[in-house]
């Protein structure tokens, strides 16, 4: 991985901070965190707000990429059929109807999706008034985890849903992505891995084929587990190891590959039109390597992310400045730096654009000559101040009502914290070490990151 633009960020700072060792970012202590013998992950919270209310999750590393070619769709065919029968709610509505006893509704409280990388389950906005609420759906969990039913005659009527689903959602934006991707991710795996997958397979697949994928997948050391909730933190964390006590510690267990996207020298043009679009986007990528893992879990990673954010804030605030005037050819526009489109595997700092009617190409020159010049000539001292005192504004906000945030705000840190490997050092951690370390971040320290990130190469 090249982290040439990690090294002269902190260079950079250096100069200004002297010596400064860069420690793992701590676990926020009001989370429960912990990890099984057989490999389950758990993160669990008390929140108190609204009271009497929980949200439960379970948080697969697995989506459309660990599919075969002879199973694509199986990994979204699979979710379909978490919600039509499992060992402890046998049938395809008990489940549901169960839930919907509780007040928690299919669709509006009871969801999942399944994307390339990860597939999420939720409960969300649960009454948990009663200890009898709160096991059973520590029981759906559980049983999403390793024991849906999978029956033969359930299959066979999700095949006629799914493609159902497919034909009802082969909107404009589908039909884009589907064009785009075999384009922008020419050469890696990405290109055809749409977890709607494709109907030949949905309709055909054996029973067998399916079986084999959740029990190769669907395993303790792929999934996490969220609560977040007027829960007690205790005696939630002691169900969990009791319930998922029956789940052994996989052996020889399928390698979890995570497929890379290649660099390119030239640059990658996708040009999709489609008679239903209701808007023309005009998005300019530059790629880059991700930040590794254990970078992301200190405090060297937290500085990073810190001067990204900046450095994004900026450019959007410059772009923000032209759609203002009267011969902008955009109509908005704002630019920020994190995963590549879809990919776990390449990050890129990227822009985008909404184009107005016939001014495409003026668009995306706005965005390349905006591009250009911040790599030339980089922030000025006076931009940064002020992108420094609107961030430490919104950092100070976050910290003041850090008693007030909802359930889901939480549960969603912890899942991208589980399949993205993200810290997770709480808002007081982080308010105190950006307030500390803002005064030495300086333009010179952006501009330093922001000329490795806008690249001549791995344009797209």
């Amino acid at each position: 991985m090249r982290k040439s633009f990690i090294f002269i960020a902190l260079l950079a700072i250096a100069g200004l901070v002297k010596a400064q060792t860069m420690e793992k970012l701590p676990i926020d202590p009001q989370v429960r965190y912990g990890k099984l013998e057989n490999g389950l992950t758990y993160y669990i919270r008390h929140n108190a707000y609204p009271e009497k209310r929980a949200n439960f999750y379970i948080a697969q590393k697995v989506g459309s990429m660990q599919e075969e070619d002879n199973q694509a769709g199986l990994a979204h065919f699979l979710e379909h059929m978490a919600f039509n029968g499992s060992k402890n709610f046998p049938g395809k509505k008990t489940m549901l109807n169960y839930l919907e006893s509780i007040g928690v509704k299919f669709g509006a409280n009871v969801n999942a999706y399944t994307s390339f990388d990860e597939t999420v389950y939720n409960l969300d906005d649960v009454p948990v008034v009663r200890d009898a609420i709160i096991d059973s759906c520590l029981m759906v969990l559980h049983d999403w985890s390793g024991f849906i039913a999978l029956k033969d005659e359930q299959i066979d009527e999700e095949r006629l849903v799914i493609k159902e689903e497919w034909r009802t959602r082969s909107g404009a934006q589908y039909r884009i992505w589907d064009k785009q991707l075999p384009v922008i991710f020419e050469g890696s795996k990405y290109a055809d891995r749409m977890p709607i997958g494709k109907m030949e397979i949905v309709e055909n697949f054996p029973y067998q084929t399916l079986r084999d994928y959740y029990h190769t997948w669907y395993r303790p050391d792929l999934q996490g587990i969220v609560i977040v909730g007027d829960i007690n933190v205790d005696e939630v964390e002691a169900k969990i190891k009791a319930m998922w006590s029956d789940i052994p510690k996989p052996v020889n267990p399928a390698e979890r590959v995570y497929f890379p996207v290649p660099d390119n020298d030239k640059p990658i043009v996708s040009v999709i039109t489609d008679p239903e679009a209701v808007r023309t986007q005009v998005t300019l990528y530059i790629k880059h390597d991700v930040i590794p893992a254990e970078t992301k879990q200190t405090q060297e990673g937290l500085i990073i992310s810190f001067i990204k954010s900046l450095a994004s804030n900026m450019l959007s605030d410059r772009l923000e400045e032209i759609s203002q005037k009267g011969d902008a050819p955009f109509a908005a526009s704002y630019a920020y730096d994190g995963e590549f489109f879809v990919s776990k595997t390449k990050d890129a700092w990227t822009t985008i654009a909404l184009s107005k009617e016939g001014k495409v190409d003026e668009t995306l020159a706005s965005l390349i000559r905006e591009n250009e010049r911040i790599k030339r000539f980089g922030y000025t001292d006076a931009e940064v101040e002020r992108a420094k005192a609107t961030l430490l504004e919104q950092y100070e906000n976050m910290y003041n009502n850090r008693n007030k945030e909802l359930n889901n705000r939480y549960v969603q840190e912890y899942v991208r914290s589980f399949t993205g490997d993200e810290g997770i050092p709480g808002i007081e951690y982080e308010y105190d070490f950006v307030k500390k370390f803002a005064p030495f971040i300086n333009a010179q320290a952006i501009n330093a990151v922001v000329k490795q990130l806008i690249a001549d190469k791995n344009i797209v």
